[in-house]
């Protein structure tokens, strides 16, 4: 009997971590996150008029003052910039529902200057020297997961609370197989310009930002309202 009501705890245990890992991620409405449908990623904190937190606007394509391609992903001062719209896609191509603790690439759409060629899905940098950190720039690859591309995925990780849903980013990659990799949160970090920037915290740290997705086809008006809400 012992045996029995064990083999049952370990299976609701076993279930729950399952469909834990399986969770959708949803947009600030409550609905599904989808890959092929642009969202904006805006800041779960924002400023309410005291002066007190400075959560900045969404996230959107940018561009290091001495290098030019690729460019970089930097967050708007304003928050009541939303940024560049990002379009998510999956590893596993056969789900079209965007999933905590799943690897995924993210690629900015709409309006884009044309200095540069290269393509505007994220990646991890390689280390910059006068700031000893790994920043988020452009010019990843889309889709063929593996071990050449790992730089291109990352995870979405659920954090805040229930009143409002919120995410943080993290780099993890699953898609290199059993191959040992980094796997660190993304926190936000000014550069050399005194732009903020995306940026790999140093292990599994407290330095996340919390994030939230906004689809943008919605209304200007309807997005403000939901947000401050």
């Amino acid at each position: 009997m012992k045996t029995t009501s064990a083999s049952v705890i370990l299976f609701f245990v076993m279930f729950g971590l399952a469909n834990a890992a399986n969770n959708a991620v949803l947009d600030i409405n409550g609905d599904y996150v989808v890959t092929g449908v642009p969202y904006y990623v805006m800041s779960g904190i924002w400023d309410e008029g005291d002066g007190d937190v400075d959560g900045g606007g969404g996230l959107a394509i940018g561009r290091e003052s001495g290098r030019k391609c690729p460019e970089i992903v930097v967050q708007r001062q304003s928050d009541a910039d939303f940024g560049n719209p990002v379009i998510f896609s999956n590893a596993d191509h056969n789900d079209d529902v965007v999933r905590v603790s799943s690897d995924v690439n993210l690629k900015f759409t709409g309006k884009r200057d044309r200095l540069c060629q290269t393509s505007t899905v994220w990646k991890v940098q390689n280390i910059d020297d006068s700031t000893e950190k790994r920043f988020v720039e452009l010019g990843g690859e889309e889709g063929n997961p593996g071990c050449d591309t790992k730089q291109s995925w990352f995870k979405i990780e659920e954090t805040g609370t229930e009143r409002m849903r919120m995410y943080k980013f993290k780099y993890c990659p699953s898609v290199c197989g059993s191959s040992a990799t980094d796997c660190n949160e993304i926190e936000r970090a000014e550069d050399e310009d005194g732009q903020m920037r995306l940026a790999l915290s140093e292990g599994e740290g407290e330095g996340a930002w919390p994030w939230v997705f906004l689809k943008a086809n919605e209304p200007r008006s309807r997005i403000r309202q939901v947000v401050r809400a």
